[in-house]
């Protein structure tokens, strides 16, 4: 049933924006793969009553303070400055934060001034226990999902071979849409199937022309410090 009132209004925002705010800012840095509308909507719900429940006496006693006497006057408004901050600005910032750590998971790269108080094993403890497990709902996203760095073979619908490399600067499409590919790197094929050399341009593959697609092998270490 929709509200029926301002108030009423008002009061369902409330209690959703602290979920959708986390969930904004977690997806623009770690994507939004395998987030339908239906998901997304529990998603607000769960993570802002998580939110209300841990800031439940601030909000409280902010509260009070908004509402303290007739007249809207300045106490009353940095009272109701400091809540909306509170379930605004304080759930975009988790967000952001866990986002941003789950899409360089792999690499550790930036959030330095976090990552110096994390180990590697506290910041996957971190993770898991603020996210779960976080399954890919296909094999396709549970493979890109990484971020790996890897070499990949791929066979078009017309019997037509392509391969590339998969690096920082490739891009895989996410669930719910579709499985494009973009290889930063195009590579020759010599006549038994293997890689000859880099081509020195990208190459981009639509979902559609996907037929069969073979991880030749992961970039090794020595690789990565040579092709940086």
């Amino acid at each position: 049933m929709p509200p029926v009132s301002l108030i009423a209004l008002a009061i369902v925002i409330v209690a959703v924006i602290p979920g959708s705010m986390y969930t904004w800012a977690y997806e623009r840095e770690a994507s939004a793969f395998g987030v339908t509308l239906a998901d997304r909507t529990l998603r607000f719900i769960a993570i802002s009553l998580l939110f209300h429940l841990a800031l439940g006496w601030p909000e409280y006693l902010l509260y009070r303070v908004a509402l303290a006497g007739p007249r809207f006057e300045v106490g009353q408004f940095a009272a109701t400055w400091a809540a909306v901050l509170l379930v605004v600005a304080l759930p975009g910032v988790v967000g952001t934060v866990l986002g941003g750590l789950y899409a360089t998971r792999n690499s550790r790269e930036g959030w330095v001034v976090i990552r110096n108080r994390l180990n590697p094993e506290r910041e996957r403890h971190l993770l898991r226990l603020a996210l779960g497990r976080t399954p890919a709902p296909r094999a396709w996203d549970d493979l890109f999902s990484d971020r790996p760095t890897m070499y990949l073979r791929v066979q078009t619908t017309d019997g037509t071979p392509v391969a590339g490399l998969f690096a920082d600067d490739s891009y895989a499409g996410g669930f719910p849409h579709d499985t494009d590919l973009f290889l930063e790197d195009a590579w020759d094929l010599t006549e038994d199937g293997s890689f000859g050399k880099s081509l020195g341009y990208p190459v981009y593959i639509p979902a559609g022309q996907i037929a069969r697609m073979e991880i030749v092998r992961p970039l090794s270490g020595a690789e990565e410090a040579t092709n940086g």
